[in-house]
C-alpha cells in the first residue's frame, strides 16, 4: 500500500498549531510523565507536530470534496482529554496519528494499550497514518482499525504500556 502525499499547511495554519501547543502543553505534562517523558519542549514539539497532521488530513479530505470536522484548537484541562476520534467525516471516526522520521527508529505509531482505538472494534473508526519529515516530504495511510495488527513495541521501555502499528506491515 502506497501512502497518500500530504501539502504543507499555509503559515497561519502552522503557527495556529505552535499556540495550541504552547498553550495545552501544561494539561499534557502528567500523561506524558505516565510515559516517562518529561522535557517539554520534546511535548511541545509532539503537540505541534500531531495538530500539523491533523490539519494536513484535514485539508487533505477537504480537498477531495468530503465533509469532514475541523481539527479541535480548543485547550481542554487533564480531566476532560479524551480518546475521542480527530476527525469525522461523513459518520466515520478519524484518529489521527503522526511520526516525525527519524533515522534511528522505525516509522512507527504508539498506542496505548487502554486507547479504546485498540481494544473495540468498530466498523467507523480509522487511523490516519501519517509520516512527516523535515523537507515537508509528508503522507499518510488511511486503514480501518479493526483491520490492523497492534503489535508489541520493539522498545522495551514501552512494552508495558504500548502497542503499535508498524510501518513495514502496511506497505506489504
Amino acid at each position: 500500500m502506497k501512502g497518500i502525499k500530504l501539502e504543507k499547511p499555509d503559515t497561519y495554519t502552522l503557527k495556529r498549531c505552535q499556540l495550541f501547543a504552547d498553550f495545552s502543553v501544561e494539561s499534557s505534562l502528567d500523561e506524558y510523565a505516565r510515559r516517562n517523558q518529561n522535557n517539554i519542549e520534546k511535548i511541545k514539539l509532539d503537540i505541534y507536530r500531531g495538530k500539523i497532521a491533523e490539519f494536513m488530513v484535514y485539508n487533505y479530505l477537504v480537498s477531495r470534496g468530503k465533509d469532514v470536522t475541523k481539527p479541535d484548537l480548543d485547550v481542554y484541562d487533564k480531566y476532560h482529554k479524551s480518546f475521542d476520534s480527530d476527525l469525522v467525516s461523513e459518520g466515520f471516526n478519524l484518529h489521527v496519528k503522526s511520526h516525525f522520521v527519524n533515522p534511528r527508529f522505525p516509522v512507527s505509531w504508539v498506542f496505548q494499550k487502554k486507547d479504546k482505538i485498540t481494544t473495540e472494534k468498530s466498523g467507523n473508526d480509522y487511523l490516519c497514518l501519517v509520516v512527516m519529515n523535515e523537507n515537508w516530504d509528508n503522507w499518510f495511510y488511511i486503514k480501518e482499525a479493526k483491520l490492523l495488527d497492534f503489535k508489541e513495541p520493539k522498545k522495551e521501555s514501552l512494552k508495558a504500556s504500548k502497542v503499535c502499528i508498524y510501518e513495514s506491515d502496511l506497505v506489504r
